[in-house]
Parts: structure tokens; C-alpha cells; sequence
């Protein structure tokens, strides 16, 4: 880390400070984490057959973590009430990258002091709570005291070769704006390298970080319905060596190209109900919307959350020949590297396996220090966005099948299920653009998988047809309750999932699966008509 022996120094010196003076108050301290990162990122956008954006940046961030009270009940205990301080109220803060000691020391301190003053009037506010309101469903400790490691995980360097992206990305953005089928299009590379210092009060230090590469593509198009039907792909590594070479990428502009123009013509589909065969990466997706934030920690111990699977430990939740588990010290599978690898936590814990689902059976949840009854220890999978509070989440989360079934066994048994249902077609979804679920009490406890690629495989032989226009909804116990099959053939899902503590990486690793009943409901449509005016490009230069 840039500077980082005084970095560390003032770091622990404040916090050693702030302790001190913490205990002689009439609200207690018992435990102080701080997490400085340094980011450096870059960004090279091109969009319109230009270059739109480039550049290179440096910021350095600090998180207070500080819980005043005990650790059976601490000011991060959520109040039930609807008080302006029922969430982590915390800002953005941002430590001067020149090292100047009397600024990071001031900087530290007055998050120090802000953090104090706000917990230290939560506490109170939760202790009242508890003396007029009726007792909580869940009772566990608000945090899981650790003895204190020391370590420190090499960062690789990453640098990026700019002007060299800034031509192909260029090149390439005007290739795409060439097609007349294009409505607006992006093509960005996008990354960093960035290096935590992770001290508290225990004892804790820990040196990690992490490098990043995205290559992605967005190409919109306008039907003749007025809709807007979109393609995103990308590409994410560790290195710029496992992003695909210039051939390679061309290669696969082509091919967006060519899908865009499909989506295009394809017709818009209907309501559903029957058979549907999600092959890898939106089985991927899938399983991390409708299963994968249920069993965040956390949520089993809000009186808001819908707690879905929390009777279910013990008990079958999916097919025997599953196992599901949530593994951030995975960094590959196959050749593909995986998004949410990590070390430690944002809570000074090692990144471990969790498992989630063994032979049917449901295990448990991805545990941060705030525990749980029969789960009082951290999996390593307390995370978060700079700015924002630790909690439980995903890292690498993977599906693995036994003996599972070829692809095209899968699809026989998607037409031979919907012939049993009177159908005249099965539902194959092959590519997604994301996904969301809810997981409350008020809202529908539901899911909605954003299909993009999706095709009618009919039980007369005709060849599959594209539709678009439908999205995958449904409940995440009727659904599981309907699968049936998985495959052989697994496939990773890199992204980026947000949720209460913000945006962090994460992938899916999962094989095709077959359900015997699924819902499908329509996207919302555009209502504009295509545009009028060629494009200023294809006129210009004659094509």
C-alpha cells in the first residue's frame, strides 16, 4: 500500500486514542474496527463510433465499524420502530492520498467521534425499545468476539496499456455504430487495483486487496413495436491476461451484433406457465436470487424479513443430487476466473466454504459476526461496499449436480414435460440480464430473473423459436419444489449484486436445471417507434 507504514501508524495510533477516551464515556465502546482502501481505477468508454471517456484515478476511503454496548446487545441491533436511525446512517469518507499526517489524523478522528455520537444514541434507543415492545422471535448475541490474526495477501500490480484500448474500443464503436440496427451502444474497459488495511481494537491487522478487469458491451436496438431490446455481455478477470485477444473480442462484437438483430425481429412472448430448462449461467442467477440472499445471516434475525428457509435446517429443501455451496477462496472454475474470490472479510475473518445445502439437506446460512441460534460463528462472508456496514453475503456461490444429466437429455425432457402438461412448447431460457428478489414480510416474498435469451422449443419438432418480452417470476418455495433435473454441464455467471451493504463482486457457478413448472410475466415494453433518420455515419460514409 502506497505510504502504508504511515498509514497504519496513524491508523492505529487514533484508534488506540479513540478507545481510551471512548471507555471513560457513560455509553461503552466494546469494539472498534477501521478499513482504509486505496483504489486506483481505470475507465475507458467508447460509444457513438468514438471515445467517449478515459481515465485514471486514486481515492482512498475509511469505514468505522463501532458498536457501543455489550456484545449480546450492541448499537448495531436493528430497531423495530421506525426512528430515523433504524439503519446505518454513515457517509462516504474520504482520507487524503498525499499521506500528510495531520490531515489523516483529523480525518480519522472526526469519523471516530461521529461514529461514537451515533451509535451511543441507538443504544439507548434499542434499549427502550425492548421495555415496550414484545420480545423478539430470534434471540442471539449482536456479534462474535474473534481472537486477533495477523496477515498481510500480496497484491499483484495491474496496469493498463490506455491508448491501446482507446483505439480497439474506438475501432470497434464504430463497427457497432455502423449497423443500422443499433440504436446506442457503450463498449467500456473498466478496473483497478485497490489494497485494504484492516485494523480494530482486538488486535486485528490485515493487508489484502484485490485486481479487476471488466470488458463489456451494451447494444440496444428499437423494434418495430417500439421496444427496446437490449444485449449486455462481458468479461471479467483478475489480469489482463485472461481477457480475450483483439481477434477474439472482434469476434464477439460479431456475435452480439447478430443477437441484437435476432432479439429484434424475434416476437414478444406471453404469460406462462409450464416446463422450463435454464441452462447454466441463468440457472446461475437464478440460484443466487431465490436462494442465495435467504440465507444471508443477517436477514434471519429481522422482524421485517420473510425468513424463508429459517425452519428448514435439517430438513430436504432440493433434489438429493445437489449440493450447494458458497466458496470465496475458489478462484477458478475451469478456465474462468471468479468474481467474488477474496481472502478476509470485511471483518477481519478468513474466507471460507460455507455450506449451504448437502445431499438435499439444508445446512445453514452465510454467517458474518453477528450470529445466529446453533450457527454463533462467522463463515467469513461479512461484506461490504466502502461506505456502507459489513453484512452477510455472497462471495462465489456454486451448484454442483451428481451425475448429472447431458444438455440434450435436459431437453428431451423439457418437450416429453410439457407434452405431459398439453402444451405445444417448452420454455428454454439460455442468456439472462440480472435478476432481483424481495425477501420481506410486507412485499410479495418473490423473484423476478431478467430473461434475455429466451426460445420455444415445441413438442412437434418445429425448430425453437426466439421470443423476448418475458421475465422468470415466482416464489422460491413453490419453485424449488419444482425442480426436477440438473445437468452436467456447469457455467459461471460473473457480476456485481447490491443489496444493503452495497455493491460487491460475486459469481455463480451452476449446471442447467429443468423445472417441471415455472411462471413467466411480461417485461415492461417501449412505446417509441423506431427512428426516422439514418444514421449520420452510414450516410457519410456511403454505406
Amino acid at each position: 500500500m502506497a505510504h502504508a507504514a504511515n498509514l497504519e501508524s496513524v491508523l492505529s495510533s487514533e484508534l488506540e486514542r479513540a478507545t481510551s477516551v471512548f471507555a471513560l464515556q457513560p455509553e461503552p465502546v466494546h469494539y472498534v474496527a477501521l478499513e482504509a482502501e486505496d483504489r486506483w481505477e481505470f475507465s475507458v468508454r467508447a460509444s457513438d463510433g468514438v471515445l467517449a471517456q478515459s481515465r485514471e484515478s486514486h481515492q482512498r476511503t475509511l469505514d468505522v465499524d463501532l458498536r457501543v454496548g455489550t456484545p449480546e446487545l450492541d448499537s448495531t441491533h436493528p430497531l423495530r420502530g421506525f426512528s430515523s436511525l433504524e439503519s446505518d446512517n454513515r457517509d462516504l469518507v474520504f482520507l487524503p492520498i498525499d499521506d500528510a499526517e495531520f490531515a489523516l489524523r483529523h480525518a480519522v478522528a472526526r469519523e471516530l467521534d461521529r461514529a461514537y455520537r451515533s451509535e451511543a444514541e441507538k443504544i439507548v434507543m434499542i434499549r427502550g425499545e425492548r421495555s415496550v415492545k414484545a420480545d423478539e422471535e430470534v434471540l442471539a448475541p449482536d456479534f462474535e468476539a474473534r481472537p486477533p490474526i495477523q496477515a498481510r495477501v500480496e497484491v499483484p500490480e495491474l496496469s493498463v496499456d490506455r491508448k491501446h484500448w482507446e483505439v480497439l474500443l474506438s475501432e470497434l464503436s464504430a463497427q457497432v455504430e455502423r449497423s443500422e440496427v443499433v440504436f446506442e451502444s457503450n463498449l467500456s474497459l473498466t478496473g483497478g487495483r485497490s489494497q485494504t488495511l484492516f485494523l480494530d481494537s482486538a488486535g486485528t491487522r490485515i493487508e489484502q486487496g484485490r485486481t479487476s478487469v471488466r470488458l463489456s458491451a451494451s447494444l440496444q436496438a428499437i423494434a418495430d413495436d417500439g421496444d427496446v431490446v437490449e444485449v449486455f455481455d462481458a468479461f471479467d478477470a483478475h489480469s489482463f491476461e485472461s481477457i480475450p485477444d483483439e481477434p477474439a473480442i472482434r469476434a464477439w462484437i460479431v456475435k452480439l451484433l447478430d443477437r441484437l438483430e435476432a432479439l429484434r425481429k424475434a416476437p414478444r412472448g406471453s404469460p406462462y406457465s409450464g416446463p422450463v430448462l435454464l441452462t447454466g449461467r441463468a440457472s446461475a442467477v437464478l440460484f443466487h436470487e431465490v436462494f442465495g440472499h435467504r440465507v444471508e445471516g443477517h436477514r434471519q434475525k429481522r422482524e421485517t424479513e420473510g425468513r424463508t428457509f429459517g425452519e428448514y435446517i435439517g430438513q430436504s429443501l432440493l433434489p438429493s443430487n445437489l449440493d450447494v455451496y458458497d466458496d470465496p477462496t475458489v478462484q477458478k472454475w475451469g478456465s474462468v476466473e471468479l468474481n467474488g474470490t477474496y481472502a478476509y472479510d470485511d471483518e477481519g475473518v478468513p474466507a471460507q466454504r460455507a455450506v449451504l445445502v448437502e445431499d438435499s439437506i439444508f445446512r445453514g446460512f452465510l454467517m458474518s459476526r453477528s450470529p445466529l441460534p446453533d450457527f454463533p460463528h462467522s463463515n467469513g462472508h461479512g461484506r461490504r461496499q466502502t461506505g456502507a456496514p459489513a453484512l452477510a453475503r455472497m462471495g462465489n456461490t456454486i451448484v454442483e449436480a451428481k451425475e448429472g444429466l447431458p444438455r440434450a437429455k435436459m431437453r428431451a425432457m423439457l418437450v416429453s414435460e410439457a407434452k405431459k402438461q398439453g402444451l405445444p412448447y417448452g420454455i428454454l431460457v439460455e442468456d439472462i440480464e440480472g435478476g432481483f428478489t424481495l425477501t420481506g414480510r410486507v412485499e410479495p416474498n418473490s423473484f423476478n430473473v431478467r430473461a434475455n435469451t429466451t426460445w420455444k422449443v415445441f413438442v412437434d419438432g418445429r425448430p425453437d423459436e426466439l421470443i423476448r418480452g418475458i421475465d422468470l417470476v415466482g416464489t422460491p418455495l413453490v419453485a424449488f419444489n419444482q425442480l426436477i433435473a440438473a445437468g452436467d454441464d456447469p457455467e459461471v455467471f460473473n457480476g456485481y449484486c447490491g443489496a444493503e451493504s452495497g455493491w460487491v463482486p460475486v459469481s455463480g457457478v451452476a449446471p442447467s436445471v429443468l423445472f417441471r413448472r415455472l411462471e413467466f410475466q411480461l417485461k415492461e415494453k417501449g412505446q417509441e417507434r423506431p427512428p426516422l433518420l439514418s444514421k449520420p455515419i452510414t450516410r457519410l460514409e456511403g454505406t
